[in-house]
């Protein structure tokens, strides 16, 4: 059997770079577990505390607490002193990971992963028939991560950033205009925009029942329940007519964009908007393999093209599909003027013009 020879520097470089995807996913379960029994945010609100003190105001075993704070200071996610005696959260560490209404919170991300890894088993299945994984049989944390990991980045940029960016959105919405948040999910967005705009007419559709049950919840709670309507509805079957639609990071996720995007053009206004915002990439996949590349990608396999796949026409264009696909796509289905308005590293978005 012929055998290549083997690089050595090349084969050390890959080992090291699989240690460190193996320490990144080893603390996984550790990041869960902190964020559930509540000790990031124990943490952040103690000084600089001690083995014992810290294991007492969490109501933890001391043994487990001690494992698991040298493995956050291990991973950088918790600061301490020079003899490991004290730990403590620094402002950043606080802000990342303990401060639920933070616009750098990023514990949620550890949702969505444990959920991929539950679903593990239904996608491998996948992967032989080629069918797809219906999203309401993700596993739960998946909902709930969705919601948490979204939410900070459109904190920073939905309102302040990407909607000022968009022709007449912002004129349309203080006017009082009528907007729709396809596949709104828990409605984190679609209430930042009724907070913002408290004169629009706004209204979230989703096809899962249980998210739209804690979209109402949460708008309940924020005093918006009689401000904003929220239906169960996919995104061939809602109704009214509206001036702006919008899909945030979910239209790859459909069978049928297309479908998806004539619909929405019947359901628009005369010269009405539709609103994409969707993961940054390149049209050219080449261009997309680096660290964010590989998270969407990831993301993708395991969600995204499952998700597309189990429903009608499974198109399954995938969380890197590229400007060019997606404004291709908003161009047959009869808009005008596609094209992208805002990218930053992460999302990019998109209008077109009935």
């Amino acid at each position: 059997m012929f055998e290549q020879k083997i690089d050595v520097e090349s084969l050390k470089k890959l080992q090291w770079k699989i240690m460190q995807n193996v320490a990144a996913g080893a603390i996984i379960p550790l990041m869960r577990i902190g964020d559930e029994l509540g000790l990031f945010k124990i943490l952040g609100e103690c000084k600089p505390t001690t083995i014992k003190q810290f294991s007492k105001a969490a109501d933890i075993d001391q043994r487990y607490c001690q494992e698991w704070l040298y493995a956050m200071s291990a991973a950088g996610f918790c600061s301490h002193n020079k003899t490991l005696t004290k730990f403590h959260l620094s402002p950043e560490q606080k802000a990342v990971f303990s401060n639920e209404d933070s616009p750098a919170l990023m514990i949620g991300a550890y949702d969505v992963l444990s959920g991929n890894i539950h679903n593990i088993e239904k996608v491998k299945k996948a992967f032989k028939t080629g069918a797809g994984v219906p999203y309401g049989e993700s596993h739960p944390c998946i909902f709930q991560g969705t919601a948490r990991f979204f939410r900070p980045s459109y904190s920073s940029n939905l309102i302040q950033k990407w909607l000022p960016k968009l022709s007449k959105a912002v004129e349309i919405l203080e006017n009082g205009g009528r907007f729709a948040d396809i596949g709104c999910g828990f409605g984190l967005s679609t209430m930042m925009i009724a907070e913002a705009f408290p004169d629009a007419k706004i209204s979230g559709f989703d096809i899962h029942e249980p998210s739209i049950k804690s979209a109402k919840k949460y708008a309940v709670d924020a005093g918006l329940d009689q401000v904003i309507s929220y239906k169960v509805s996919d995104a061939k079957s809602y109704t009214g007519e509206f001036e702006l639609l919008a899909f945030f990071d979910c239209l790859h996720d459909m069978g049928d964009p297309l479908g998806a995007a004539k619909y929405a053009y019947n359901h628009l206004s005369k010269d009405g908007y539709i609103i994409l915002i969707e993961p940054t990439a390149s049209d050219d996949p080449s261009e997309n393999l680096n660290t964010i590349g590989q998270m969407y990608y990831s993301f993708s396999t395991m969600g995204c093209v499952p998700t597309s796949k189990s429903q009608e026409i499974g198109l399954a264009l995938g969380a890197q599909a590229g400007p060019k696909k997606l404004m291709d796509i908003l161009l047959e289905a009869g808009f005008k003027d596609a094209k992208v308005v805002y990218k930053n590293a992460t999302n990019m978005v998109i209008e077109a013009q009935k």
